[in-house]
C-alpha cells in the first residue's frame, strides 16, 4: 500500500447495489476502493433541503474484499426521506473526498454532493422473511417415488435411465415421503415442471392451465401441497416462459394458420410457412424445433403467462416460483410478474434461473434470488484442486458484489441439478457430502437436488436423472442431515448469521456465521491432511458424527466441524 489513493479504483453510483433503501428513513449506501488502500472510510449525509453544513457522519463498514478492491457500506437513517451525501477516504499518506463531481480537498459543498432524491415506498427493497436460509429440496417428479403401477411407464424403476423413459414418479409417491423429506431440515420442496405435456421433464409445456395427468392430476397436486404445508414446509413450483411445447395448441394454430394466425406474434417467426422440419423460428437453445421460444415481450403472450401463474397461485396457495432461463425472458414480463403474483401472496417467493451475473433481474422490481452456479463452479474447482482457498474466496466475494447485501441470506446455493452432473460423480461420495454439508451451512439458501444426500450418481442428461433407490436407503445414510438439522433450530446464527471468511488456512474452507450474540465458525477439509485449529469446542462433525461437546484443535483429513466461537444466552448448554 503506497499510502495514496488509487482513484482509479474508487467507484459510487447512486442507484443499484451501491445505493438503495431498506426501509422508508434508511438507506444503505456503498463504496468501492483499492484492495487495503484506505485505513478508513466516512459518508457524509444530511438532508436534501437542509442548507447548513451541519452534517452527520457514518463510519463505513469494509463488509467484502477480493482479488482487486474493498467494498464499504454504511446503512444511514434519518426522518426526512431525503439525502444528500459524500465521502471522506483516509489512507496512510492522505485523506481526500469524493462527491458526485470527482476528488475534492477540504472543502465541500453541498452541490457537489450525490443526491439520493427521496425514498418513495414501493422502492424500498424487501424480501420474503420466511425464506431467509432455507433449505430447498428439488425433485424431479418422475423420477422420486411412484404410489401406484402405471401403463404408460416403459422402465424398471433401477434402470439407468434414456431420454424416452417414463419412470411413473408422482404426486403421491412424494405425499408418502414428505417425514423423509423433513427429516433433512427441508423448508421448501421446489417440484420440476408439473403441466401437461408429452415429456418425462414437462419443461416443454402443452397446455399451462392443466396438471399432468401422468402425476396425478390437480386433484393429487392439491392433495399433496396441503400435506407439505401441514408439515410446515412451502412448495415452490417451476415456472417455464421462455418456450413451450410445439403440440401447444397455442403453437399449433400458427403452424396450421400461418400468418392468419392470432398467435403469429407470440413467437420469432423467420419467415412462413412455418415449418418444424426446417425450424424457420427461434427455438429454446436455438436448436430444438419441439420447443418454440415465445415472445414474451408481446402484451397478450406475457398476459396470459402471467395469468396461469396467478390463477395455479391462487388455487392451489403455491409459495413461490422458480423461473426458468429466466435470463432470456422480457424484464416487462418479470416486473408483471411479481406484480400480479405480489397481489395474490405478498410473500410468495420468486426464483431466476441465471447461471451469471444477474444483478440486473435483482433490483427489486423482479426476482428475489436466483441459482447462485458461481458457488458450484468455484467450490468445484477448490475441491478439484484448482484453486487454493484463498482465491476460492477472493471469486465468492467478487460474485457477492454483484448484489445487494440483504440478498445473501437468499441467493441458491447448488452443488447441482437436473442440468448439471451429479456432485458425486464429479469428486466422489466423501467429498460430496462435505461439499453438501457446507452448502446447507454457507451464506444463503441451500438446496438438495434429490439424491445427493445419499450419493446418487449420474453424469450428464440424462444419466442425472436416475431414480431415488429407495430399498437401498437407511436412516443411517441420511444421519448427519438429520442432525444438522436439529443443530440449525438451536444455533440460528447457522441460518441468519452473516458471514465472514476466516483465511489463515490455504487447503480448507473455513467461515464464520455472525449474529450480535452468537458466532459458530465451520470447517471443511476435502484434502487428505489433517489441518491444526486454535481450541475450539465442537458442535458438529462428520464423518464421526457422536463425538461433540469436545475440545478439538485438529480438523482431520476429508472431515467437516462446526465449532462453536463465543455466545452469549446460554445456546446450546
Amino acid at each position: 500500500m503506497s499510502g495514496v489513493i488509487n482513484r482509479y479504483a474508487v467507484l459510487h453510483i447512486n442507484s443499484g447495489t451501491y445505493a438503495y433503501a431498506i426501509d422508508s428513513h434508511t438507506l444503505c449506501i456503498r463504496l468501492r476502493t483499492a484492495k487495503n488502500d484506505c485505513k478508513s472510510v466516512i459518508v457524509h449525509y444530511m438532508n436534501v433541503y437542509d442548507h447548513s453544513t451541519n452534517r452527520k457522519k457514518e463510519n463505513m463498514a469494509k463488509i467484502l474484499q477480493d482479488e482487486h478492491f474493498d467494498l464499504y457500506e454504511a446503512k444511514i437513517s434519518q426522518k426526512e426521506k431525503h439525502f444528500k451525501y459524500f465521502f471522506e477516504l483516509i489512507g496512510e499518506k492522505e485523506q481526500v473526498f469524493y462527491t458526485s463531481d470527482g476528488f475534492m480537498g477540504n472543502e465541500v459543498k453541498n452541490e457537489n454532493s450525490f443526491f439520493f432524491p427521496v425514498i418513495n415506498d414501493d422502492e424500498i427493497y424487501k424480501l420474503p422473511k420466511w425464506a431467509e436460509g432455507a433449505t430447498v429440496y428439488q425433485i424431479f417428479v418422475d423420477r422420486f417415488n411412484s404410489s401406484c403401477d402405471k401403463g404408460f411407464v416403459n422402465a424398471d424403476w433401477n434402470d439407468k435411465p434414456l431420454r424416452s423413459h417414463f419412470f411413473g414418479g408422482d404426486f403421491k409417491g412424494i405425499e408418502d415421503k414428505l417425514d423423509y423429506i423433513k427429516s433433512l431440515g427441508i423448508d421448501i420442496v421446489y417440484l420440476s415442471p408439473i403441466f401437461s405435456s408429452a415429456t418425462n421433464h414437462k419443461y416443454d409445456i402443452e397446455d399451462y392451465y392443466s396438471i399432468d395427468e401422468m402425476f396425478g392430476g390437480r386433484k393429487e397436486l392439491s392433495n399433496l401441497i396441503k400435506s407439505i404445508h401441514k408439515k410446515g414446509m412451502r412448495i415452490v413450483l417451476d415456472c417455464v416462459f421462455n418456450h413451450m411445447s410445439s403440440n401447444n395448441k397455442i403453437f399449433r394454430d400458427v403452424l396450421e394458420k400461418g400468418q392468419n394466425s392470432q398467435y403469429k406474434d407470440w413467437f420469432y417467426i423467420h419467415d412462413y410457412p412455418v415449418s418444424m422440419e426446417i425450424c424457420n423460428y427461434d427455438t429454446f437453445a436455438g436448436c430444438v424445433p419441439s420447443m418454440p421460444r415465445i415472445n414474451t415481450s408481446n402484451r397478450d403472450a406475457m398476459e396470459y403467462l402471467v395469468n396461469s401463474a396467478v390463477y395455479w397461485t391462487k388455487e392451489l396457495g403455491v409459495d413461490g416460483w422458480r423461473l426458468d432461463v429466466a435470463d432470456e425472458v422480457s424484464a416487462r414480463l418479470w416486473r408483471h410478474f411479481r406484480t400480479e403474483i405480489s397481489k395474490v401472496n405478498s410473500e410468495a417467493l420468486i426464483i431466476g434461473e441465471i447461471w451469471n451475473d444477474a444483478s440486473k433481474w435483482m433490483m427489486g422490481d423482479q426476482m428475489h434470488t436466483v441459482t447462485n452456479y458461481k458457488y458450484r463452479k468455484w467450490l468445484l474447482d477448490f475441491i478439484q484442486g484448482k484453486i487454493d482457498a484463498v482465491s476460492f474466496w477472493n471469486k465468492m466475494a467478487s460474485n457477492k458484489m454483484l448484489y445487494k447485501t440483504m440478498s445473501y441470506n437468499y441467493l441458491i446455493n447448488l452443488l447441482g441439478s437436473h442440468d448439471t452432473k451429479r456432485i458425486t460423480s464429479v469428486v466422489g461420495k466423501e467429498k460430496a457430502m462435505l461439499a453438501l454439508l457446507m452448502t446447507l451451512t454457507y451464506q444463503g439458501i441451500g438446496l438438495i437436488y434429490y439424491g445427493d444426500e445419499i450419493g446418487l450418481i449420474g453424469m450428464e442428461d440424462p444419466d442425472n436423472r436416475r431414480t431415488m433407490p429407495w430399498r437401498k436407503i437407511s436412516e443411517h445414510d441420511t444421519e448427519q442431515f438429520r442432525q444438522l438439522a436439529l443443530l440449525k433450530k438451536q444455533y440460528p446464527s447457522l441460518k441468519y448469521g452473516r458471514m465472514r471468511p476466516v483465511t489463515d488456512y490455504r487447503n480448507i474452507i473455513s467461515f464464520e456465521r455472525i449474529m450480535p450474540d452468537q458466532t459458530v465458525e465451520v470447517y471443511v477439509n476435502f484434502s487428505d491432511k489433517d489441518v491444526e485449529i486454535k481450541d475450539r469446542v465442537l458442535l458438529f462433525n462428520y464423518p464421526e458424527i457422536n463425538k461433540v461437546n469436545t475440545s478439538i484443535n485438529c480438523i482431520k483429513a476429508l472431515s467437516f466441524a462446526i465449532c462453536i466461537k463465543n455466545q452469549k444466552g446460554g445456546y446450546g448448554k
